[in-house]
This record gives structure tokens, C-alpha cells and sequence, in this order.
């Protein structure tokens, strides 16, 4: 049984929340006041009915006013599925039963669909907690014992509480040492009587035990005479007994032997008939069998056309021109075909294309003249990148030899005139100035106008402002040229750094842009799948070329369209020839086999009258022959319809059977004549019966006539009896005291009945019961403990021991506390699993196993993997660490069941 949906109405803090749970694992968690407890708790209430209101189970009526209850959909093996809903009304609430057929039902199927199941049977065996858990270290030995016998192994906490019950009111009736019980008063009572009444005895007349010998001996005569006549009868009876066992034995044997064979019919002379049979139904096979040879031979050779046919063939042959012509154009495209298709080839191979893997792309790439034209403009940038760049390398290696020697013209005037360094310095530096400038507004406007002619002029200018700084003042003055001169020198040598770094600055911009056009180039060619190696001559052709391409492929493709036009029409011409014909063609000799073929034919036809007659008489004989063999196998059918068989085997084999039966049947038929009316059982009577019995007639015997004689004797002395008021009085005292206390042990007597009778049945259920829980549970407990413990087993005296695998035992409270839940949890699941049977429901935990170390939650997630793939597990937890120890659980989140969504919580 597995429960799919929960639809709560409204219970406790939920309302309309729908919850779809799955076959196996099933999380509910959920922080402290989420919840959880009421859901388990509607579970519960929906199957077993709502509690009373006095009752100390809640009844969790919602406090807002909605319906009161709710349904469970469940999956039932014999009921299929069935919806339970349950809904405030009489004490227990309204209970109604939806099956998948339609029908309906109440609270008698519902007990059905439990198995007869109540709550608390049901919480003693399939739900359990921390709590129940934690309460065993509070247990004595026989305490903890007790309860893993009764709710952990057998289920029986009802008869144990009755038991209980019975108990405490056999010691208010009786104790063996007590003096408060009523057993005990009314015996003391009793006792007190009776010393009056010996008293009064005393003063008995001395013939009293002779009256009360002589109403024993008449007891006992009567009993002798009865036990003689008993044993009389039985001895008879033991006497015919033995003259029919062995009868009785035969007649046991006989039937057992006819119960085998007596369905067994046959047909009356029935292996004489099929035998005759089967010999002419030999005979006439093998006469078809010759016929249809023979048949067989003559139709082979008389197969002819028909004159449609024969004229369809000759009309065919007509297409024998169009035949070779078209295997003269097949030739022909399919030469042009490889020749085209291998300058398409040369031409993908000039541009570096590989045809297997681009092919299809180059046939679609785009090819317009506006993808040829920028193409073009790239390469003629990267053509003028490269001049410009050569161009300005060229200037940067003139300006850097002109840096070097103007440093070594400052070295030589640094040596041959230090007086005159300083005003040189001065002249020179107002001309690398003015250079500098010029030569730096050159490079940008170069630049910005994408024109190096700007920085060329600009250098120029610079030189003649450079010159002209450098001669007017030494025009000028002539008398101060020594003290300029090297300040000149220093500022042309400024200059010049300076144009080297606008230069070296102007071919990096360069680089740059180089780089730049070159990647655009490269990604051009990837767009064509083009290799970035080709030549930048073959480039400029390389529209021209994949243009050549196209037209082959189109080429290729106008050839393939004839190509499969030929070759449909001569598939066409084959499959009609195939159809004309009706016989294997080789393609490359199709017209010789065709003419070969209708002279074969035409002659055949000639032939053709002579055969059809003896074909006519042996289709005659073997139609004859087939009726008489259809009437022998109907004939031999008839038979085995009769001895109920399918073979020939089996059809001797039923004749032995049934001749075993016939015999059978005689011979039991003369036993039951011997045997009569008269029934006997083998085990009735043992061999020493009869001496027994003759031995003990005979003490009887002399025992009845001793007790004669006595009685003879006794009654002469017994004449007169005692009839004291005194007497009768005391003695009805008596009796009334022994009527009342025979009630009260009569009473206590019920009592004890049925505490050995609850006794006995737990006894009877852990004798049937118990050894297979306990195999399961000493399984469960090694894993659990992860073979620490080998062993859990029940001792002579009651009580559980766990053994280690050292061979040391424990009694169950010599256990660590979680130890005992292992052991307890062992009990538990192998008592559900053992009931899957005979009460297949789900099983609830409560978060059980929270205390639980990493270890021992480890080797308990792996006892529940193994079992829930086929039962339901439902855990309710608030520990947020239990939602990731099972990795295909089904979580659901109490916490986001808002009332009134009316959601289905994954």
C-alpha cells in the first residue's frame, strides 16, 4: 500500500494544501511549530477516525472554521486506487471510500482495505519516535524485553495491557499469602465453619464411615460395571478391526493408484482400429507423394506464357535501340561528370580549400562584386601600410646616423673648444626647438590626414629653420660663432631625438594598423575557408576562381539530374523487363536474354497440349487419394478425441493407463464388497490392545465382586442414620459459604483462562512469528552497528542478548542508549517487512534517529535505501542536515504549505 496525495481540508494549522508523495523515500521537514506532527497526525486521523473529544489524543479541529478533515488517495495491490475521505461529522467523523471502478464505500471496507488494523496496533508496529527510542533507558531488563516481544516483534500492546488488566484483578480475588482478597475471607470463613462442624462430628454416631464406605462402594460398582462394558465393546471392536486392516490397507492402495489413472478413457478396440488405420494412411501418402512428382515434373516443364505475355515480351524487345542508347549517354555524363568534377578539384586546390570539408560552403558562399571590391580595398591598404612603413623605417635609419654623427661632432668640439660650449649650446638649442616643433606638427597633421607627405615637408622646413639658426648668427656675428657653435650643435641633436622618436612613434601607429588590416584579411579568408598563406597575387583572382567553382558545382549538379534521369529510366526498362520476362537478368546482357527468352517460350507453347492431358489424369488420381486420406486421418482424429490424447504416443501410453484403470476398478470393487458399510481407521487400534484390555476386564472383574462382598457386610451394620437439627443447620452454613466462595473461584478461575489463553497465544505467535522477525532483525543489527555486533537473539528465559563478534554477550540494558535504538529499529523494520504480506502499509518515523553519530547515520540511510524501493518510508524531521543523507528523497517543505494555496508542494 502506498499513499500518493494528502488533501487537507482543513487540519490543525493547514487548509486546502494538496501533497503528492512518491513510492519510496518521503521527507516532511519543517522547523519547530511548521507542522509536521499535524500532518503525521491527519494521516493517522483520516485512516483510524478522529478521536473523541475526551479523549487524550487531539482532535486538531481547525480554529478558522474550514471543513474539518480532508482525503488520502492511496495505491492499494488488491484494491487498485482508492481515495479515503473523512469528514467531520458522527463521534469518529463521516468516512467515505472512492474506488477506481466507481463504486463507493464505508467504514466496513475501510476496515478491510486496513486488514483489520487499529491505531494502536498500527502505531505499535509501522510508526515510531525519538521519544519511544529515548524511554528505554528509563526500562528495567524485563520491562525492555517485554516491550521488544510485544509491540517491537509481535504487535500484541492490546493483549498485553488485558493481560495486565486480568492480573490486577486475580490479586483482588486471590493471593496465596494474602488476607484482604475475597478468596481469602470467604476461605478463612470456610475453615472457621468447618472446625465447628468437626466439633460437632466428634458427637457423630460411630457407624458414620460406615455409611459414608458403603455409598463409595456403590459408586465404585457402578463404575466397574460401566468400565467392563466399555472395555467389552472395545475389545469387539478391536477384533474386527484386525480382521479388515489389511483390507482396509489394500483398498487404500488401490485407490490412491485408481486417483492416478481415472480420467483415463479409450475407445473400444482402439489399438486394433488406429493400427489399420495408420497402415492405410501410409499406404495412400506415399501413392500422393509418387502423384505429386510426377505432377511436380510435368508442370515444370509444361510452364509457359500466355499468348498476352509471349506479345508483351516481343513488343518490349522494341526498346532494345533506346536501351543502348542510354547506356551511351550513361558513359558519357558519367566521363564528363570526372572531368569536371576533377578541374573543380585543381581549382579548390589553388586556393587552398579542402573540398571534402568546405565544399558545400564555397558553393554558397556570397562571391559579388561588393565582396570582391572590399577584399580588393583591403589589400590595397595593406599594400600601402607596407610602403609607408618602409618609407618611414628608411627616415628613422637616416635620422638615427645623423643622431650619431652629430653626437660625435659635440664629442670632438667638447675637446677642442670648452670655452665656447656654453653660448654654441644656447644658439643650437632655439634651433632644435623651432626644428622639433616643426617636425611634430608635420607628424600630426600626417597622421591625421592619413598622409605622410606633411612630415616629410615638415622635416624639410626644419632643416632650413635648423640651417638658418644656425649661419645668420654666425653672418651676424662673426666674432661670437666659436661660443654658439656648441650650443648649436646641442640643439640639433636634440632635434634629432626628437624626430627619431616621432618616427619610431609613426611606425608603431603603422605596425598597428598593419596588424589590424592583416586580422581583417584573415577573417575575410576564414569566412571562405581560405588559407591565410595564399599569395597575395593568387588573392586578387580569388573572386575569379570561386566564381569557376560555382559554375563547375553548378555543372555538377545539371549532370547529376541527367545522370539519375538515365539511370531511373533504365532501372525502369529492367524492372519492366523483370515483369515481362519473370526471370533473373544480368544488366549488361538484358536484350540477348530477352530474345533468348522468347524463342524458349514460343517453342514451349507448341509442346504445351500434349502435357496439359496427363496433368488433367494425375490431378484426378491424386484428388481421390487426398479424400481418402483426409477420411483415415479423421478416422485416427475420432480415436484420440476418444482417449483424450494429441499423438501416437500418447495414445499407446493412455491404452496401458487405461487397462491399469479397468483393473483397478475390479479389484477395489471386491474389496468394497469385503468392507461393507463398515469404516476403519489404520491408526485405530496398537498390537498390545487386546492383551491390555483382557487384562484389565479381568481386574474389574475381581474388583466388582470384592466390592459385593464388602457392601454385603456394611449394610447389615448400617440401619440407622443421624437427623439432628443442630446438624443440618451447621451443614447449610457450610454449603452456603462453599457456593459463594465456588462464585468467586469461578471467577478468578475465568480470569486465569484467559490470561494462559493471552499467554499461549503470544507464546503460539512468537513460535511462528518470532524466529523469522528475529533472522531479519540479527541482520539489520549487524548492518546497523556495521558488524560489531554479529548477533541478537532471544535467550531460554525471555530475555534479548547482543552478541559482538568476539563472542561477548550483553543483555539488552548493558547497551549504550543508541545501541538499544539500533536494536529497537532492527525490531521494528523486520517486523513490518515480515508483515508486507498480511498489512502492507507505509512506515512513519519521527525523526528517530537524530541523536544518532555521523556513523550510525550512515549504516541507518543505508538500511532505508535498501528497503524503500519497496516500501514507503515517511520521515518527518526539523534537522535541516537529514534532508541531504538520501540523495533521491522526495523533500517536502512544511514551512512553505501556506493555507488557502491550495499548492502542490515537489
Amino acid at each position: 500500500m502506498k499513499i500518493e496525495k494528502l488533501h487537507i481540508y482543513g487540519f490543525g494549522k493547514h487548509e486546502n494544501v494538496q501533497i503528492d508523495l512518491n513510492a519510496g523515500m518521503n521527507i516532511f521537514y519543517g522547523e519547530n511549530e511548521a507542522g509536521k506532527s499535524t500532518i503525521q497526525q491527519f494521516i493517522l486521523h483520516i485512516l483510524f477516525g478522529f478521536p473523541q473529544k475526551n479523549a487524550q489524543v487531539l482532535r486538531y479541529e481547525p480554529k478558522s472554521g474550514a471543513t474539518y478533515g480532508g482525503k488520502i488517495q492511496l495505491l492499494d495491490e488488491q484494491q487498485g486506487r482508492v481515495v479515503i475521505e473523512r469528514v467531520k461529522g458522527k463521534a469518529s467523523g463521516d468516512v467515505t471510500l472512492y474506488f477506481e471502478n466507481g463504486t463507493r464505500g464505508g467504514e466496513k471496507e475501510l476496515t478491510s482495505l486496513l486488514h483489520s488494523y487499529n491505531r494502536s496496533d498500527f502505531e505499535a508496529i509501522f510508526s515510531f519516535s525519538m521519544l519511544q527510542l529515548q524511554g528505554f533507558e528509563k526500562m528495567t531488563e524485563e520491562e525492555l524485553t517485554r516491550t521488544l516481544l510485544s509491540s517491537g516483534t509481535t504487535g500484541m500492546d492490546t493483549l498485553s495491557i488485558l493481560e495486565a488488566q486480568f492480573v490486577k484483578e486475580m490479586g483482588e480475588l486471590f493471593k496465596p499469602s494474602g488476607k484482604k482478597p475475597v478468596i481469602n475471607q470467604k476461605i478463612e470463613e470456610i475453615r472457621s465453619i468447618e472446625a465447628e462442624w468437626k466439633l460437632h462430628l466428634e458427637e457423630v454416631d460411630k457407624y458414620e464411615p460406615s455409611i459414608k464406605r458403603l455409598k463409595e462402594i456403590e459408586q465404585q460398582i457402578v463404575e466397574c460395571s460401566e468400565l467392563e462394558k466399555t472395555v467389552t465393546t472395545e475389545l469387539k471392536r478391536f477384533i474386527q478391526w484386525k480382521q479388515l486392516k489389511p483390507i482396509k490397507e489394500k483398498q487404500i492402495e488401490l485407490v490412491n493408484a485408481l486417483e492416478k489413472v481415472k480420467h483415463q478413457n479409450f475407445p473400444i478396440d482402439g489399438i486394433r482400429r488406429y493400427e489399420i488405420l495408420r497402415e492405410k494412411e501410409v499406404n495412400v501418402k506415399i501413392a500422393i507423394e509418387q502423384l505429386s512428382e510426377n505432377l511436380k515434373d510435368l508442370k515444370k516443364n509444361n510452364e509457359i506464357m500466355t499468348v498476352n505475355q509471349l506479345e508483351s515480351l516481343q513488343s518490349f524487345l522494341a526498346y532494345e535501340t533506346e536501351w543502348h542508347q542510354l547506356k551511351a549517354k550513361r558513359i558519357q555524363i558519367e566521363e564528363e561528370h570526372n572531368r569536371t568534377l576533377q578541374n573543380q578539384m585543381q581549382q579548390l586546390a589553388l586556393v587552398g580549400i579542402d573540398w571534402e570539408k568546405n565544399l558545400t560552403d564555397i558553393v554558397k558562399a556570397d562571391v559579388s562584386i561588393q565582396q570582391e571590391e572590399k577584399l580588393v580595398s583591403l589589400l590595397k591598404k595593406h599594400e600601402q601600410l607596407e610602403v609607408e612603413l618602409k618609407q618611414e623605417n628608411r627616415f628613422l635609419q637616416v635620422k638615427s646616423e645623423d643622431l650619431r654623427k652629430q653626437q660625435a661632432r659635440i664629442q670632438e668640439w667638447k675637446h677642442s673648444n670648452k670655452a665656447t660650449s656654453l653660448e654654441n649650446n644656447k644658439t643650437n638649442g632655439f634651433s632644435i626647438v623651432y626644428s622639433s616643433a616643426i617636425i611634430l606638427m608635420g607628424v600630426l597633421l600626417g597622421f591625421l590626414l592619413s598622409n605622410w607627405m606633411f612630415t616629410l615637408i615638415a622635416v624639410i622646413i626644419s632643416f632650413f629653420v635648423f640651417a638658418a639658426f644656425y649661419f645668420i648668427p654666425k653672418t651676424m656675428k662673426q666674432s661670437t660663432d666659436v661660443k654658439m657653435y656648441e650650443s648649436i650643435l646641442k640643439k640639433e641633436e636634440l632635434s634629432l631625438k626628437e624626430q627619431v622618436g616621432q618616427l619610431e612613434n609613426t611606425i608603431h601607429v603603422l605596425e598597428s594598423e598593419k596588424q589590424k588590416n592583416h586580422q581583417d584579411v584573415q577573417i575575410f579568408l576564414e569566412n571562405y575557408h581560405l588559407s591565410s598563406k595564399l599569395s597575395s597575387n593568387l588573392l586578387k583572382e580569388l573572386f575569379n576562381r570561386l566564381r569557376i567553382i560555382q559554375e563547375l558545382q553548378i555543372q555538377l549538379d545539371q549532370m547529376e539530374i541527367t545522370l539519375y534521369e538515365v539511370r531511373e529510366r533504365m532501372q525502369e526498362l529492367i524492372q519492366q523487363a523483370k515483369r515481362v520476362a519473370n526471370l533473373s537478368l544480368i544488366e549488361d546482357m538484358l536484350f540477348h536474354q530477352l530474345r533468348e527468352h522468347y524463342l524458349s517460350e514460343k517453342k514451349k507453347v507448341e509442346e504445351h497440349e500434349s502435357i496439359n492431358s496427363k496433368i488433367k489424369e494425375i490431378t484426378i488420381k491424386q484428388k481421390e487419394n487426398t479424400t481418402l486420406l483426409e477420411a483415415y486421418e479423421q478416422s485416427i482424429q475420432e480415436l484420440f478425441y476418444e482417449a483424450e490424447v494429441k499423438s501416437a504416443n500418447d495414445y499407446y501410453l493412455a491404452h496401458t493407463l487405461f487397462e491399469q484403470r479397468v483393473s483397478f476398478e475390479k479389484e477395489l470393487h471386491h474389496i468394497q464388497m469385503q468392507l461393507g458399510s463398515i469404516d476403519i481407521g489404520l491408526d485405530e487400534f496398537d498390537d498390545s490392545f487386546e492383551k491390555e484390555s483382557n487384562d484389565k476386564l479381568q481386574i474389574l472383574q475381581t474388583r466388582r465382586n470384592e466390592l459385593v462382598e464388602e457392601k454385603a457386610s456394611l449394610q447389615y451394620k448400617t440401619n440407622k442414620l443421624l437427623n439432628e437439627e443442630q446438624h443440618s443447620e451447621i451443614l447449610q452454613k457450610l454449603e452456603q459459604k462453599k457456593a459463594e466462595l465456588h462464585e468467586y473461584v469461578k471467577k478468578w478461575s475465568s480470569y486465569k483462562a484467559v490470561v494462559e489463553a493471552i499467554k499461549q497465544m503470544m507464546m503460539q505467535l512468537k513460535e511462528e512469528r518470532l524466529p523469522e522477525v528475529l533472522e531479519l532483525a540479527q541482520n539489520y543489527f549487524k548492518m546497523l552497528t556495521g558488524s560489531s555486533y554479529e548477533h541478537l537473539v532471544l535467550t531460554p528465559d525471555g530475555t534479548f542478548e547482543a552478541i559482538k563478534s568476539n563472542g561477548q554477550r550483553f543483555r539488552i540494558a548493558e547497551l549504550s542508549q543508541a545501541t538499544k535504538e539500533q536494536a529497537y529499529i532492527s525490531l521494528r523494520m523486520s517486523l513490518a517487512i515480515s508483515l508486507k504480506n498480511e498489512a502492507p502499509f507505509p512506515i512513519i518515523m519521527d525523526d528517530p534517529f537524530v541523536h544518532f553519530d555521523r556513523f550510525r547515520v550512515q549504516q541507518v540511510v543505508q538500511l532505508m535505501s535498501d528497503i524503500q524501493n519497496d516500501y514507503q518510508l515517511l520521515y518527518f524531521t526539523c534537522h535541516e542536515n537529514m534532508r541531504y543523507v538520501w540523495k533521491e528523497a522526495h523533500i517536502v517543505q512544511v514551512a512553505t504549505l501556506l493555507a488557502g494555496s491550495g499548492g502542490i508542494v515537489k
